[in-house]
């Protein structure tokens, strides 16, 4: 008896109530909704996959539609015949490319791929800095390619065809192929579609390289409007100008800007009364090319106009006597043609032009000396550093390496903050490329004074741009953001500064977009074209909205951000 109703209990748990079985009758038809359309089962994983990556939500519904009629169609004519069903595997292939494409550089970079800086960068990129790309990204690049594999497959499985339903599905394909047709004339819509958006791409970088190879055409119409701005030299006989702009430099990680790291100890030895120190300075953009178009031409982030169309500073110096001396340890396609090809002098030291190589920036001393040397009475004398390019390991040399060997604030801080070891190397090795950079810019000015002595010249460091390194994310590498702009920036002059005087010119906000117009003011030319407002050393000087690479206004954040100090920057 007691064994029946153990077995009587026993049967009565294992049977399923009404609203498990209406569950299960659920999933059931669910499932096999999704078997007869798997082109809905592939629109839900591709939605999902964009919004994963966060996208946005217009972005990831305008991929969805796109999918969808894409997937139905082909998915339909991949039933026709055996040779045709790749046609699915294609799209679902484009898609999860597309994502990952897309949400890489919306993770690194907070771009789309058709933002200028995007372009900019494919176009004047080799086979040795793709190689470096790589290296430095391939923890990123690895983690998004098994994610990517595995929504692949997903969709693989989803979408394949089901034969039993192909007669009822065909006489919807004209109307989905009309639709998808249709909507192909928003620009979103083709944005979104991978088949037609990459081509198109692919033709801008094409059309971004013609257009470097027709610079030289470009500027011999600069150089007949001369006559528009009518460059004239207002200063004594003999002036020198010594400019240096280094290369992914970030104030943050100096110790001159309050760092706890002791990175310039150099540059501190000569913080006297000649030397300004300027403390609230945003770079034009935060890439190479970008900011090089807008520093030494008259565009700006207001102005876009055609700089290939005007003058340079180089052009107008020429133009008023000067001799110009290009010293560049770094081999860009863009700024060669573009700047170095306007000097008189010019040494180009990366022969090889890869950066993935340890050309220490300390081969440009002799050629700076030389240049300085020179018996010319009016000199500009420009040299371009590798800087902390990436690898950051290979911008220093291994005897001055002293922060990836110690554990201090700096460290502590970061692993407090919760980002990763590699991040923390990172840092290290860029805070020892900015101790090399420290001797490398101490010598170049030192150099400068010997050479100059009390006569009338100017010199001028600043930084194409800034680089992130751990101090807002975990992260390394160009950012549009404040980490990614924030740059040193220092000018020095034989005649001293009054304490107010200095102060005061080392707390004025400044972009240098409109650097142009500072260094014709030290170079001491006036053309017809001048901007008083935008002369960062005189009364006259307005400070003008700043922007964001990435478009948004700037508001300093305030403090240095810095890993293991506090030391606040001077605001305006």
């Amino acid at each position: 008896m007691r064994q029946s109703e153990e077995t009587t209990a026993s049967s009565g748990t294992n049977t399923p109530t009404r609203s498990e079985a209406a569950a299960h009758a659920a999933l059931r038809a669910c499932a096999a909704a999704l078997r007869r359309h798997p082109a809905v089962t592939g629109t839900l994983l591709v939605a999902c996959g964009y919004g994963l990556m966060n996208l946005g939500w217009r972005d990831t519904a305008e991929a969805a539609l796109v999918y969808c009629l894409g997937a139905h169609i082909l998915g339909v004519l991949g039933r026709g015949s055996p040779s045709s069903r790749w046609l699915p595997l294609t799209w679902n292939l484009a898609f999860v490319v597309d994502l990952g494409v897309k949400a890489f550089l919306m993770t690194v970079y907070k771009s789309r791929p058709d933002a200028a800086l995007v372009i900019e960068a494919i176009s004047n990129t080799n086979s040795d800095e793709s190689a470096e790309f790589l290296m430095n990204y391939w923890r990123l690049l690895g983690t998004y390619t098994l994610q990517l594999s595995v929504l692949l497959v997903l969709l693989f499985v989803a979408t394949r065809p089901d034969p039993g339903h192909s007669s009822s599905r065909r006489r919807s394909v004209v109307v989905a192929t009309a639709v998808f047709a249709l909507l192909h004339l928003h620009p979103g819509v083709r944005r979104a579609n991978p088949l037609v958006f990459w081509p198109v791409q692919a033709a801008t970088v094409e059309e971004f390289r013609a257009n470097v190879d027709t610079l030289r055409t470009k500027r011999e119409n600069a150089l007949a409007g001369l006559g528009d701005w009518m460059p004239t030299y207002a200063g004594p006989e003999k002036h020198t100008v010594g400019l240096v702009i280094g290369e992914s430099t970030n104030r943050w990680n100096w110790q001159l800007y309050g760092y706890s790291r002791n990175t310039t100890p150099e540059l501190v030895k000569q913080a006297d009364d000649k030397l300004v120190v300027f403390r609230d300075v945003l770079s034009a953009a935060s890439s190479t090319v970008s900011s090089f178009r807008q520093m030494l031409t008259p565009r700006t982030i207001q102005d876009p106009r055609n700089e290939e169309a005007l003058p340079s500073v180089l052009m107008l110096a020429r133009a008023a006597g000067y001799k110009i001396f290009w010293i560049s340890n770094q081999h860009d396609r863009y700024i060669s043609t573009r700047f170095a090809e306007e000097a008189d002098v010019q040494h180009m030291l990366n022969k090889g032009g890869t950066v993935a190589e340890r050309n220490l920036d300390e081969r440009i001393l002799p050629e700076w000396k030389a240049a300085l040397e020179d018996p010319a009475p009016r000199k500009l004398i420009i040299a371009h550093l590798m800087g902390a390019h990436a690898h950051y390991d290979l911008r220093c040399p291994d005897h001055l390496r002293h922060f990836e060997e110690s554990v201090d604030d700096v460290d502590r801080d970061l692993e407090a903050k919760g980002r990763p070891e590699w991040v923390r190397v990172k840092r290290d090795q860029y805070d020892d490329a900015m101790l090399y950079q420290d001797w490398v810019i101490s010598r170049l000015l030192s150099d400068f004074k010997d050479a100059v002595g009390s006569s009338s010249s100017a010199w001028l460091y600043t930084s194409d741009h800034a680089e992130e390194v751990g101090h807002t994310r975990d992260f390394t590498g160009h950012s549009p953001d404040e980490a990614g702009q924030v740059i040193p920036f220092m000018l020095w002059t034989p005649e001293a500064f009054s304490p107010q005087r200095k102060a005061e010119l080392e707390r004025r906000p400044y972009q240098t977009d409109v650097l142009d117009w500072t260094l014709l003011d030290l170079l001491k030319v006036r053309t017809r074209q001048d901007r008083p407002e935008n002369l960062l050393l005189a009364d006259t000087y307005r400070p003008h909205e700043r922007r964001l690479h990435d478009g948004s206004v700037y508001h300093p954040s305030g403090t240095t951000r810095l890993a293991g100090t506090s030391a606040a920057i001077m605001s305006p």
